[in-house]
């Protein structure tokens, strides 16, 4: 059933990145922190994460809000070249919180090592410490001299007009945590909320218009069903070719130290993150990774958010990061020249990476 969850999922996220959600959330977060500096960075980044969370891939999210927030931030005398990277940096970041479908289907692909639930919560402070890294260095980078009068007129304003768009994760994080929907339940009723806002309470378009944007969305949802079918084959052969007690035997055989392990583990990640689509890679490699991992007494939790944020790295590293190439099309820019405005994101999300390896107490705190 939780599989069933991801094409409900996108079909809410393409919903509401067609209509005016992005907007209104964006004008919410500059009238309450647009009059200190950085104030349009952290509202970019949180849009962006919110996004992502809900779309299930960064690359949606760049594509379908990267231009409307590059021009905002463009004018309010945000740097072009930190705009787009800023942008490209945070699309990534909305993978580590509920719902999403990356944690949804790493644990259906797991379901006998983990919970979903315990990865949700997992994975909750790595993701707030990437987001406020891609804050801190926008707001650094940020030498406007704009700022917008704070008004509380204009933030209760801003607050009203995107009130529906706030309750959305509001209920699905009570609805799910709270035992009283399941995971697919949660789903249909995201779907549900997210029809009746844009097309019966904003009016951002018709019926026939949200049906045609639903269509829109199935390729996406398709596709990454038909991925999971044959990457589960592909996990059930290599079970069956008893593959990872053979990598096992290996890893135990020449490596001895659990902190050489999580660096090479690093290392291979951020290798398959760049080469497969995140979907595949959770499918084929992650029953792989968590019975090595456990070998070493590492925490199976530990482990998924290792891999997930390997995994959302991967879509920033060069030469072939999945993102990269996106952004290049959105923005209509070499991606050479994408990959050089990046680097300094990449080296902070690498350095918090490092941090969550080796000190496991941001992914274990929440389960005690």
């Amino acid at each position: 059933t939780s599989i069933a969850a991801i094409p409900l999922f996108t079909i809410a996220g393409c919903l509401l990145a067609e209509g005016s959600a992005g907007k209104r959330l964006m004008e919410l977060v500059r009238a309450s922190v647009g009059w200190i500096r950085g104030g349009v960075v952290i509202a970019s980044v949180l849009v962006l994460t919110f996004f992502t969370t809900f779309t299930g891939a960064s690359g949606v999210t760049i594509l379908a809000l990267g231009p409307l927030i590059s021009l905002i931030l463009i004018g309010n005398d945000y740097s072009k070249d930190d705009a787009e990277s800023l942008i490209t940096a945070s699309g990534s970041l909305g993978i580590l919180f509920p719902p999403s479908m990356a944690i949804i289907i790493f644990g259906v692909t797991n379901i006998m090592t983990i919970d979903i639930f315990d990865v949700f919560k997992g994975a909750i402070f790595p993701g707030i410490l990437l987001t406020l890294s891609m804050i801190i260095i926008g707001v650094i980078r940020d030498r406007s001299k704009i700022r917008i009068p704070f008004s509380w007129n204009t933030l209760k304003k801003a607050f009203f007009d995107s009130f529906f768009e706030l309750l959305l994760p509001v209920f699905i994080i009570f609805l799910y945590f709270s035992g009283l929907f399941s995971l697919l339940q949660t789903a249909a009723f995201t779907v549900l909320y997210t029809c009746v806002l844009e097309v019966g309470i904003r009016r951002d378009f018709s019926w026939k218009a949200a049906a045609a944007y639903i269509l829109k969305s199935i390729p996406i949802a398709g596709g990454v069903l038909i991925i999971i079918g044959a990457a589960k084959g592909l996990a059930y052969y290599l079970i069956d070719a008893n593959v990872p007690t053979l990598l096992t035997d290996i890893v135990q055989t020449y490596i001895h130290s659990k902190y050489v392990f999580l660096l090479l583990l690093n290392v291979l990640l951020i290798f398959v993150g760049c080469i497969m689509d995140l979907y595949s890679a959770i499918l084929v490699v992650s029953p792989l990774v968590m019975p090595i991992a456990e070998s070493f007494g590492i925490h199976p939790i530990h482990t998924s958010v290792i891999f997930l944020m390997n995994l959302a790295l991967g879509f920033l590293t060069p030469p072939i990061g999945m993102d990269l190439f996106i952004a290049s099309y959105a923005f209509n820019k070499p991606v050479i020249k994408i990959v050089k405005n990046i680097l300094p994101f990449l080296g902070v999300q690498s350095i918090i990476l490092l941090l969550v390896t080796y000190i496991p107490w941001p992914t274990t705190a929440l389960l005690q």
